[in-house]
Formats: structure tokens, C-alpha cells, sequence
């Protein structure tokens, strides 16, 4: 068997067959009906209209065949496209380019074979009208004067449909350039617009003379036309994506944000681009950006104005609960205690808003080093004992590995404990258990704070960790907080190199856990 050989002008072909847009689409009546009229007018079995593509004939009508394609290698109408005149095989079997054929020796068991090729109206030879007959047989001039004729019509049809399918093609392209919001463009390399639609004047307000007369650089504010000449050169110089954003110029004057998604097509030198009129986002998040720095300014300050004097005023409290002005009137100690409680929750709140504050604003500092990591646990459960007799709920510690070390900031690694801890403790019931854990897991330290409470209702476990965030938001609520907590363990497990994650059940309990990279042993361990 001998493979077709490639045609010497294969990729204009190639170019040719692609422009016409029919391959793999569905049958067409026009070409079924040339198929059964050569089928019927030289009696075979098969008749095919057939493109030949980079690997395959693909069959655009086929009478007697149920293949919609087959190899390239193994086609003889590979074979016919390679000259202008009708290709014709009498007996497969006795002729050395195919009597080996897999089509000739199965199905569908061609012995006569006859395409003649079928042209695109550049002249290219895309494909064959092609007759089949499973029995040897001669094929005079007048049967190839009617294939010819035949081809003939095929070829009329293939390029007609090929017209009208470009013609609708263009229609919906004028369509779309009318009606579509975004700003659609067509411009040389220079920036010069080739074509426009009409969202542009929509836009703008320039008329579509005025609009052509200049060019994507000129239509940019001045402070922004460097800019804009540099993300073209990008274009001319290769890069085959550009997204950027400028500043353009209005017909009353104003000017728009516009930000643009291009490719660039260097052969052609063209550029194809959508611009898309960003103005009031990018306003609303400027004013976001402000109001979030007044914000923060406003926290900042007010935090501060108020821990100096809540701290003292805490202290105060505590030294009159302690006994330090004499035995108080019971209605005067509980008044007392309350208010002492109260600064003390106060004073928590101000200290997670500047920590937040500080952590948003990369002012954060802290101070990580080799620390063995099952001490801290131990002071961590110390230090909520007396909170979780308070719930009637019991600690418990496993650590499997007890002079494991990581790179921790020792303070801000109790207060990420103290969070998980306290929260665990209070969404516990009354009698069970709050378990904290450190094991090992595929190189990495585990830390683990295991409750049996209801589990984290699943409306709130997408905002589990963001600021103020409380699956009860009510004034009523039984379990105090801030909400702050848990935003704030995420982002100090962040910067000590883990990721705060957890698993919920509900009515089972939540399992908050992070990783923490290894450190080797201290020289004591030794």
C-alpha cells in the first residue's frame, strides 16, 4: 500500500478547505441529492462527496456508506487530489498502491474507484465527488465526461453554500457591531481604528468621521498616551494578549475610564479589542478605598484614645474587687464586679481591633522562632480551665509528639489557642469535652481543638472567618464575642506559615485545625 502523498501547495489548501466552514457540519440536502444521482446514473453501490483535511477524508454526503470518515492514509481520494484530471482505479486488487488496502481487503471492499476532485473557488482542490463499486470494471470517456459534470455541480453547490454561509456570517457581524454594549474595535498595530461599533459614539459622544479620523493613542488623555503607545509596541513586538486600562477623551470634554482586552494578530497587523467602559467602578472603588482608609484611621485612633484610659479604669475595678478600699456592700461588690467584667471585655474588643487593623495594614510584627510546641499547649489549657469549669466542660490534651518544635511567635501562638479554646469551650455542652491536640501529619506539626457541640450551621460556615462574623447576630444572643476572633487566629496561623481550616457535623462537633512546618531538634534533645 502507498500513502497519498502530500500536495505541494498543502497549506493553501489546508487554508482553502478551513474558509469554506463545512467541515463536521451537519448533511446538506443540495449535496445528499448530487450523491444519489451519481449513485443511480453510473449504478454503484457508494457514492461520496468527500474533503480531505490534514489526516482524514471526511465525508460530506455519503450514499451506501454508514463511515462518516476514514484515514487519510488509506483514501484514494488522497490520492485524487493530487491532479486536476478524474482519478480512477478499475481493480484495486491488481494495481500496487492498493491491493493491500485495509479498504480494499474489508469493508467497504473497494475494487473500482473513480473521484474526481472537487475545487474551492480559489482554485484549491479541497476534496472529490468519488464513485465505489465493490466489482471490478472499465470507466469509459463518456463516464468521465458525467463524473466531470457531476463534480462540476458539486463544486457550484460547496461554494455557493460556502457564500451564503459567509454572508451570514458577515450579517451577524454587522449585527453584533450595532447592538452590543461593550466597545467593540478593529485597529491596525499604529492604533489606527479600522473599524468601530457603535457603542463607541454611544459612549464617547464623538460622531463615527470624528471617531475614525483619530486613533486609539490620540483618543487617550495626554498624561496617558506613553502609556498607551508602550502597550501597542507590546503588540508589534509579539505579545499576543493585552489587557491595560486608560483614560479617554469625551466629546463634551469629560473622560472615561476604558479597559481593554486585545489580541493581537501580527500577520494580518491587526488588533482585535474590546473596551469596556469601567468608569463608575473604578469611582465606586476609590470611594470604597477612601472610606475604608477613614475607617481604619478612625479605628485606629479611637483605639488607642480608648485602651489608656479603659486600662486604667479595668485596673481600678480589679484593685476594689481585690478588697484593696475594704469590704464592699454586696449590692456595691456585684455592681463593681460587673463593670470590672465589662472593661475587661471592652478592652478585649479594642485589643483584636488594633490587632486586625495592624494585620490589614502590614504592621504586624512578629517575632517567630524555634519553640517547642506542646509547653504552649499545656499553658493554653491552664490558662481556660477556670472558663471551662465555668461551661461544666472538661479539657483534655493528646500529644503524640512532645518535643516536636516549630517557628512560632510564643504569644500570638497562645492568642490563635485562646480563640480556638474559648470558642470550643463555649459551644460545648454542659459535661463533655474540649480536646486539643499536636500529632504529626506527612511531615508537617497538626494542631487540633476538637469540640462535640452542634456543629456550625451551614448558612454561616461561608463567613466563619470574616471580621464581626457570628452565627448569632441577635442582641440576645447566649454566648458572648466579638466576632473577631477567628478572623484574627486565621491571619496569625497565616503568618507563622500555616492555613486555619475546619470540619463541622452537626450535632457531632467542629474540628478547627492548621499545619505548622517542623523544625529539627534543639541541641538539648540531643
Amino acid at each position: 500500500m502507498l500513502p497519498p502523498p502530500t500536495p505541494a501547495d498543502e497549506p493553501r489548501r489546508l487554508q482553502a478547505l478551513r474558509s469554506l466552514c463545512l467541515l463536521d457540519t451537519p448533511a446538506h440536502e443540495r449535496f445528499d441529492r448530487i450523491v444519489r444521482a451519481a449513485s443511480h446514473l453510473f449504478r454503484v453501490p457508494i457514492a461520496l462527496v468527500s474533503l480531505i483535511d490534514e489526516d482524514r477524508q471526511w465525508f460530506k454526503a455519503r450514499q451506501g456508506l454508514d463511515a462518516p470518515q476514514t484515514p487519510r492514509d488509506v483514501s484514494f481520494c488522497g490520492h485524487a487530489i493530487l491532479t486536476s484530471a478524474t482519478f480512477v482505479v478499475p481493480d484495486a486488487l491488481k494495481d500496487p498502491r492498493f491491493h493491500d488496502n485495509p479498504l480494499v481487503l474489508g469493508a467497504p471492499f473497494v475494487r473500482f474507484y473513480a473521484g474526481h476532485p472537487l475545487r474551492a473557488a480559489d482554485g484549491s482542490r479541497v476534496g472529490t465527488l468519488c464513485l465505489i463499486d465493490h466489482e471490478p470494471r472499465d470507466f469509459s470517456a463518456a463516464d468521465l465526461a458525467a463524473l466531470a459534470d457531476l463534480a462540476g455541480w458539486a463544486e457550484v453547490e460547496l461554494n455557493a453554500l460556502h457564500e451564503r454561509e459567509a454572508r451570514i456570517a458577515l450579517a451577524q457581524q454587522e449585527r453584533f457591531f450595532e447592538v452590543s454594549m461593550d466597545m467593540l474595535c478593529i485597529a491596525a498595530m499604529d492604533g489606527t481604528f479600522l473599524r468601530l461599533s457603535r457603542a463607541w459614539s454611544r459612549t464617547l459622544g464623538f460622531s463615527d468621521a470624528e471617531l475614525y479620523s483619530t486613533s486609539l493613542v490620540d483618543l487617550a488623555l495626554e498624561e496617558d498616551r506613553a502609556a498607551t503607545s508602550r502597550h501597542l509596541a507590546r503588540a508589534r513586538e509579539g505579545a499576543p494578549v493585552l489587557q491595560f486600562e486608560h483614560r479617554a477623551r469625551c466629546h463634551d470634554g469629560s473622560w472615561r475610564w476604558l479597559q481593554w482586552n486585545a489580541v493581537a494578530d501580527p500577520e494580518e497587523g491587526l488588533l482585535y479589542a474590546v473596551a469596556r467602559d469601567v468608569t463608575q467602578a473604578r469611582l465606586l472603588d476609590e470611594e470604597r478605598q477612601r472610606v475604608e482608609r477613614m475607617k481604619n484611621e478612625f479605628i485606629s485612633t479611637v483605639s488607642h484614645e480608648l485602651r489608656t484610659p479603659l486600662t486604667s479604669i479595668r485596673g481600678s475595678l480589679g484593685l476594689l474587687c481585690g478588697g484593696v478600699a475594704g469590704p464592699l456592700d454586696s449590692q456595691v461588690a456585684q455592681m463593681v464586679g460587673i463593670a470590672h467584667k465589662n472593661s475587661e471585655r471592652l478592652l478585649r474588643l479594642i485589643n483584636d481591633i488594633l490587632d486586625l487593623e495592624k494585620m490589614e495594614s502590614g504592621r504586624l510584627d512578629l517575632h517567630l522562632a524555634p519553640t517547642e510546641v506542646a509547653p504552649l499547649l499545656a499553658q493554653a489549657l491552664q490558662a481556660h480551665q477556670g472558663y471551662a469549669d465555668e461551661y461544666g466542660v472538661r479539657l483534655e490534651a493528646v500529644v503524640d509528639i512532645p518535643g516536636a518544635r516549630a517557628r512560632v511567635d510564643e504569644d500570638r501562638f497562645i492568642q490563635v489557642l485562646a480563640n480556638l479554646l474559648s470558642n470550643a469551650i463555649k459551644f460545648s455542652p454542659q459535661g463533655e469535652r474540649v480536646t486539643l491536640s499536636l500529632t504529626r501529619e506527612a511531615g508537617a506539626l497538626r494542631v487540633d481543638v476538637q469540640d462535640y457541640g452542634p456543629g456550625i450551621p451551614e448558612a454561616f460556615q461561608a463567613r466563619v472567618f470574616q471580621k464581626f462574623a457570628q452565627a448569632d447576630s441577635s442582641d440576645t444572643r447566649r454566648r458572648p464575642g466579638t466576632g473577631l476572633g477567628l478572623s484574627i487566629a486565621q491571619g496569625l496561623v497565616a503568618r507563622m506559615g500555616g492555613t486555619l481550616r475546619f470540619t463541622t457535623t452537626p450535632g457531632a462537633g467542629t474540628r478547627f485545625s492548621f499545619d505548622l512546618p517542623e523544625c529539627e531538634p534543639g541541641p538539648e534533645a540531643a
